[in-house]
């Protein structure tokens, strides 16, 4: 995606700017098959992909032609907390009477500190104006937009970007829409500008961005388990009905799995990925009280009020379509598998207040203050005293399965 200019809204951006960088060592890139041969394959656009090669003229894009060849489009709608995207409300309207599955997003742009919230406000407002629910047919869940911003002519890490005001802005979003956002970033911006900790990430389906790369796949976010969900392989594509180079993206699943994630009738959510461990991990199903629900419903962003109903159902349905697992709405081993976070020493958050949750059922006294300081890590060590995981003070699947298998008993 370009991360240059803003539309109409023609935000000033500040010029002067420092950033420290850590880098650890880039993971080895998972090496598969090439972007053509999957099958789903999709768009994502902006206002740039209305310019001509008349300087100061612009161009409708056919969305029928680009219908007859694509199976979804990703729109940007917003950036910061006032940017709008010049033609994102003509083009949802227009997308939304093709065939194309599709998705508005926002690409962050943190101005300060404490702006993921005020962002996510105007994601909401933007997209609910143009009709976006998240919910309607042909829908695909709503997308946060991680990647390095332009300052002063050149791209570089947003100096004011925080993990803590992310997760404010994806939860936000998905209280409002009731589905898990997904998350478009790159595994080199984590490791750059994040300092290899996309620990945020991982309960969020992921759009991975990778050029040029043949068969070598996006290579994994660190600390966010999930493999790619969504694959942008190019920025200098071309389909009928646009008159500009565009960005091509592909989806790891089938046309069914897509219209499942879609909400469109005959879909058929993807199997199990993968083999999961199952001891230690609990099933909670509707009806249910404890405990474990409380974790789960914490862990989803919901009101965690420990009973088993049908908003949390409807919440694991969610997650569960968003991370290619079958959507029966029963929280079972690969579920939770997917759905906890290792958190350790400096981490704040839901996962860490879900950790607190569990320290608490099974008899441990911890501050449920979110931050995972040096009570937290003491509380966490003494259980693992107890119990099979090695006393580390680090909250990881292990310690996550015997504290759910510990407070159930």
């Amino acid at each position: 995606m370009r991360t240059s200019r803003l539309s109409a809204a023609g935000l000033a951006l500040a010029s002067a700017l420092t950033a420290a960088v850590h880098l650890v060592p880039a993971a080895r890139p998972a090496a598969a098959a090439e972007p053509s041969s999957y099958r789903v394959t999709g768009v994502d656009m902006s206002h740039y992909n209305h310019a001509t090669r008349d300087a100061g003229e612009t161009a409708r894009i056919d969305w029928r032609k680009v219908a007859a060849s694509e199976s979804f489009a990703f729109l940007k709608a917003t950036q910061h907390t006032t940017g709008e995207d010049a033609w994102f409300a003509d083009d949802w309207k227009a997308v939304s009477t093709t065939s194309l599955a599709r998705a508005p997003y926002h690409f962050f742009d943190p101005h300060g500190p404490r702006d993921g919230l005020a962002q996510a406000e105007h994601f909401v407002r933007t997209v609910r104006a143009a009709g976006y629910t998240g919910a309607r047919p042909g829908e695909l869940p709503p997308v946060l937009d991680v990647e390095k911003v332009r300052r002063g002519g050149a791209e570089v890490c947003p100096p004011e970007l925080r993990a803590d005001q992310i997760q404010a802005f994806l939860h936000r979003v998905r209280t409002e829409f009731r589905v898990t956002p997904i998350v478009y970033t790159r595994a080199s911006f984590v490791r750059e500008c994040m300092n290899g900790d996309g620990r945020v990430f991982a309960s969020h389906p992921l759009w991975l961005a990778r050029y040029g790369s043949g068969a070598e796949e996006p290579q994994r976010v660190p600390g966010a388990a999930s493999r790619w969900t969504f694959w942008q392989h190019t920025e200098t594509g071309r389909v009928p009905g646009v008159p500009t180079a565009v960005d091509r993206d592909v989806f790891v699943g089938t046309r069914a799995q897509l219209r499942a994630l879609a909400h469109l009738p005959g879909g058929t959510p993807a199997p199990d990925p993968a083999p999961a461990p199952s001891a230690g991990w609990p099933t909670v199903r509707a009806g249910q009280r404890g405990p474990d629900v409380r974790t789960a419903q914490t862990l989803l962003g919901i009101r965690d009020d420990g009973r088993f109903g049908p908003d949390t159902t409807r919440a694991v349905r969610d997650f569960q379509r968003g991370h290619q697992l079958r959507a029966d709405g029963v929280a079972g081993p690969r579920t939770w598998a997917a759905l906890v976070r290792t958190v350790r020493a400096g981490d704040r958050g839901t996962a860490v207040r879900a950790v607190h949750g569990q320290l608490a059922a099974c008899g441990h006294r911890v501050t449920a203050d979110g931050l995972f300081g040096p009570e937290t890590a003491r509380a966490v060590r003494d259980f693992q005293r107890g119990h099979r995981p090695a006393p580390d003070g680090v909250a990881g699947p292990a310690t996550w399965r015997a504290l759910l298998a510990t407070s159930r008993g």
